[in-house]
C-alpha cells in the first residue's frame, strides 16, 4: 500500500436529504485516514444543504446550479488535491475498509474495483454482487463489456482524468461508462478485488428510473463502445470477433437497449455469412441402447440419418445383447456410416458412452439417447456455432414430450461454471456437442460407477475447464414417461446422491457451502417425501388387511399381560380405560 497517497472521496448530491448523511458518515468512517471528502450540491431543492452544514470542517463543500451528475463530478475533480479519485453516490455507502483495501492493489495505469452489496431503501441487504474474478483477471476488458463496473467501487488515479479528460456533461445517464471506455482505450486496465467493499442502494428516485434519456443514451453508448473497440482487442478478449458480439448480445437481450441488441445480431450475421465449409467437419453421434423397441430405436436412428449435415458417423452400442434378436439388430444397424458395438453384458450408459468415445473418429461428438430424436438441423446449427465461436462445448434448448409438449429453454445458459450449476445444471445430454480433441486431451469421460446423474457430474467437470455455448433454439425432442428419472423419485434420489458425492469430493466445487446445502436440501426433502409416502402406503396396507383384523383381539390380550407384568394392575387398568375412551 502507498501510505503517502491521498484519496479524494467525491460525493455529488441532488435532492439527497434522505440518504446523504449515511454516505458522508461511511466516508468519515474509513480506516484509511489520508482522505478528503468533497461534497458537491448540484442545485438541490430539498433540505440537503441544511444537513451538510453539520459537517462543516469535516468536508469540502461546493454548491452549484443543477447541471447533472457529470457537472458535479467535474467540479470536484477540478478542486480535488488527492492522488486518487473515489466516487460515492449520495444514496450509497462505503464499508470502513474500502479505501484501505483498494490502495493495496494500485499499480501504474490501473483502476481498482471490487464487489458490492445491493441494498433497498431502508438499507437492508437484497443480494451480494460477486463478479467473475477469474474472467476479469484473464481479460480485464470483460469488466466493461459485461457491464460489471459499479462506479462507487472504483479507485482511479487522478492522472487518468488528466489524460482522458473529464466526464461528458452532455450525458445524464451514461457518463460513467463513457469515461471508463475512454480510460480503457488510453491503456488503463481494471483490477478486481473479490471482496465486498461498498453498497449500492436501489430506490424509485434514481436517475436510471426517472430519466427519459436512459434508453437513448444507453443504446448510443453500447454501440459506440462496440465500434470504438479495435477488432484485435475483441478477438483477444473473446477468442473471435463473432464471440465478442455474441457475448454482448446476451447482455443486451434482456436489457432495455434493444437497438444495441439488434446491432450485435446484425454483426453476427455479417460474420457468419463468411464461407465456412461445415461438411469438412465430421460429427460422431454416440447412442447406447438397452431395452427400447425396434420402432423407437429406428425413430432415433432416422433422426440422425435425416440431418442436414451429412458428414456424420453414428455409433450404436447394444448394452443388452440378450434382449434383441439378430434380425432386429441387423435391421437397426444397417446403413453406411454406422458403427455397431455390442457389450458382452450390461455395462450401463456411462461405460457404453465411453466405449463410443474411444472408437469415434469425428472432430466433434454428440450424444443421443435411444428414445429421443434430433430435429433435422440440429447438428448443422450447433456445429456452425462451435466453429464460429471456436469453443469446445455446446448445448441447446429442447422439447420435452410426455403427455404434452413443453419447450425447455435450457440453451440460455452460456459461459463458464457458475456456482448455481451445483444445484441447477439443466444441460440435457441429447443436446450436447463436444470437441473430441478436448475430451481426449483432458482425459474426460463418464463415471462408469454411476448410472444416474453421471452426465451432470461430467458437465460440471467440463464447465470448470471451458465455457459452454448455449443455443436457445429447441433442436432435440426428449421423450419422457413414468419410468424416466424426472418422474421417478427413487431414481432422482440416486442421481442427487451421486451428484452430491461428486461435488463434495471435488476440490474446486466443495468450497461452495451454500450451494451444496441447497443441493443437499433437495436430496433430504425428496427422501422424506418418498419415505413418508412409502411408510403411509405400507401402514394402510397392513392395518386394512384381513389377517390384521382377525389377530387384533389376541394382540390386545398379549399387550395386557405384558403391561400387568411391567407396570402393575393400576397402570394397566388406566391404559385400558384410555383405550376404551
Amino acid at each position: 500500500m502507498k501510505n503517502n497517497s491521498k484519496v479524494s472521496i467525491i460525493i455529488p448530491v441532488y435532492n439527497g436529504a434522505k440518504y446523504v448523511e449515511y454516505a458522508i458518515e461511511s466516508a468519515l468512517a474509513q480506516t484509511y485516514k489520508n482522505i478528503e471528502i468533497i461534497v458537491v450540491n448540484d442545485g438541490s431543492q430539498d433540505n440537503t444543504e441544511e444537513i451538510l452544514k453539520k459537517y462543516d470542517g469535516k468536508i469540502k463543500y461546493f454548491k452549484k446550479e443543477n447541471g447533472g451528475v457529470s457537472t458535479a463530478l467535474n467540479l470536484a475533480i477540478e478542486n480535488m488535491t488527492g492522488d486518487y479519485f473515489s466516487w460515492l453516490s449520495h444514496d450509497d455507502l462505503y464499508y470502513p475498509n474500502k479505501i484501505e483495501e483498494e490502495l493495496k492493489y494500485v499499480e501504474d495505469k490501473t483502476i481498482v474495483m471490487s464487489d458490492y452489496n445491493l441494498i433497498d431503501e431502508d438499507g437492508k441487504l437484497i443480494t451480494e454482487v460477486s463478479l467473475e474474478h477469474n474472467l476479469i483477471e484473464k481479460h480485464y476488458e470483460f469488466a466493461l463489456f459485461k457491464g460489471y463496473i459499479n462506479g462507487i467501487t472504483l479507485l482511479i488515479p487522478k492522472k487518468a482524468f488528466d489524460e482522458c479528460g473529464n466526464f461528458d456533461e452532455k450525458l445524464r445517464c451514461t457518463q460513467d461508462y463513457d469515461m471508463w471506455l475512454r480510460m480503457l482505450l488510453k491503456g488503463y486496465k481494471f483490477k478486481h478485488i473479490p471482496k465486498i467493499l461498498a453498497a449500492t442502494r436501489t430506490h424509485k428516485n434514481q436517475v436510471t428510473n426517472t430519466s427519459p434519456k436512459m434508453i437513448t443514451e444507453g443504446n448510443a453508448l453500447w454501440i459506440d463502445m462496440m465500434e470504438k473497440l479495435p477488432k484485435k482487442i475483441k478477438e483477444q478478449i473473446n477468442n473471435t470477433e463473432y464471440n465478442f458480439y455474441r457475448d454482448v448480445s446476451l447482455i443486451m437481450k434482456y436489457s432495455p437497449y434493444q437497438e444495441a441488441y439488434n446491432y450485435c445480431l446484425n454483426k453476427m450475421k455479417e460474420i457468419s455469412k463468411e464461407d465456412i465449409d461445415l461438411e469438412k467437419y465430421k460429427v460422431s453421434v454416440i447412442m447406447p441402447f438397452y431395452d427400447e423397441t425396434k420402432e423407437v430405436l429406428l425413430r432415433a436412428i432416422n433422426s440422425v440419418k435425416n440431418q442436414v449435415h451429412k458428414n456424420i458417423e453414428l455409433i450404436l452400442i447394444n448394452d443388452n445383447p440378450n434382449f434383441y434378436n439378430k434380425t432386429d439388430i441387423k435391421e437397426i444397424t444397417k446403413g453406411k456410416n454406422i458403427k455397431s458395438l455390442e457389450n458382452e453384458k450390461n455395462l450401463g450408459v456411462s461405460a457404453s458412452r465411453n466405449k463410443g468415445i474411444e472408437v469415434a473418429t469425428g472432430d466433434y461428438i454428440a450424444f443421443l439417447d435411444a428414445d429421443d430424436e434430433f430435429l433435422p438441423n440440429k447438428i448443422d446449427v450447433q456445429l456452425k456455432e462451435l466453429i464460429l465461436t471456436k469453443e469446445n462445448f455446446s448445448h441447446t434448448s429442447y422439447v420435452k414430450i410426455s403427455s404434452n409438449k413443453e419447450t425447455i429453454s435450457s440453451g440460455n445458459f452460456n459461459g463458464m461454471f457458475k456456482k448455481t450449476n451445483i444445484y441447477s445444471c439443466e444441460i440435457a445430454t441429447p443436446t450436447v456437442m463436444l470437441k473430441r480433441e478436448f475430451l481426449i486431451k483432458n482425459k474426460l469421460k463418464f463415471n462408469e460407477q454411476i448410472h444416474i446423474g453421471e452426465d451432470t457430474c461430467l458437465w460440471l467437470e467440463i464447465l470448470l475447464l471451458t465455457p459452454i455455448v448455449g443455443i436457445e433454439k429447441p433442436l432435440t425432442n426428449v421423450h419422457t414417461n413414468e419410468t424416466s428419472s424426472a418422474y421417478d423419485n427413487k431414481k432422482q434420489i440416486i442421481g442427487l446422491k451421486n451428484i452430491l458425492t461428486f461435488v463434495l469430493n471435488n476440490r474446486e466445487l466443495n468450497r461452495y457451502d451454500n450451494e451444496i446445502a441447497k443441493l443437499a436440501s433437495y436430496y433430504v426433502n425428496l427422501i422424506m417425501q418418498t419415505s413418508n409416502n412409502e411408510i403411509s402406503y405400507e401402514y394402510n396396507k397392513v392395518i386394512n388387511s384381513l389377517s390384521w383384523k382377525i389377530t387384533k383381539p389376541f394382540r390386545l390380550i398379549h399387550k395386557t399381560f405384558i403391561s400387568l407384568k411391567e407396570d402393575g394392575i393400576t397402570k394397566t387398568f388406566k391404559k385400558i380405560g384410555r383405550f376404551i375412551c
